[in-house]
């Protein structure tokens, strides 16, 4: 069993806690800590997962996920930490946007990349917004961006991950959603 305490914690949504791994800095475990549904975001993250995994998609923008593991804080999911050189947890695209760490001119081309991913490998988000993206600024290219959270198909007849373009229209109508959520960024003023 893993012990997680306070100290590990890097932040907490509002039904799961995510904490650096305590035996290896480059993984963190996301605890359950509330339960919205019969089926909890962990358990429909692994399965959603499990079909990427049997699909051989690229993981460019994804964290790998790496399976279960027991803590004192119930059954936890472990993915691989993003973070800087310095071994920080990346920061959200919402947190640097709204320090002005960061402009929407900075990313745009990385979040035209970051579409293109997500519609050739027609990956589908359930909640995509800047709270759910983090943002590696360290990188000598450009920006790189990873979807954290927010993975997953649910609807309840499943046809987009079977029909191609029923799929790419799923994925094209998720991310006009969430440009729409991001114009408050790309309208801001310097």
């Amino acid at each position: 069993m893993l012990y997680l305490d306070d100290t590990l914690l890097i932040g907490q949504g509002s039904e799961r806690a995510c904490f650096r791994h305590p035996s290896d800095d480059g993984l963190c475990i996301k605890v359950t800590h509330r339960h919205k549904s019969r089926r909890s975001q962990n358990a429909r993250d692994h399965a959603y997962y499990r079909k990427l995994e049997k699909r051989d998609i690229a993981w460019t923008y994804l964290p790998r996920m790496h399976g279960w593991v027991t803590t004192n804080r119930g059954e936890g999911l472990v993915f691989d930490l993003v973070q800087d050189r310095d071994g920080k947890p990346l920061d959200t695209l919402k947190h640097l946007l709204a320090r002005r760490d960061v402009h929407y001119a900075d990313i745009a081309p990385e979040l035209e990349r970051f579409h293109r991913y997500l519609l050739d490998n027609l990956i589908f988000t359930s909640d995509m917004r800047d709270s759910n993206i983090a943002c590696d600024m360290t990188r000598a290219d450009s920006p790189r961006l990873y979807l954290i959270d927010g993975l997953g198909n649910h609807d309840f007849i499943k046809l987009a991950s079977v029909v191609p373009i029923l799929g790419r229209s799923k994925v094209e109508r998720q991310w006009a959603h969430f440009m729409k959520r991001m114009a408050k960024w790309r309208d801001q003023t310097i």
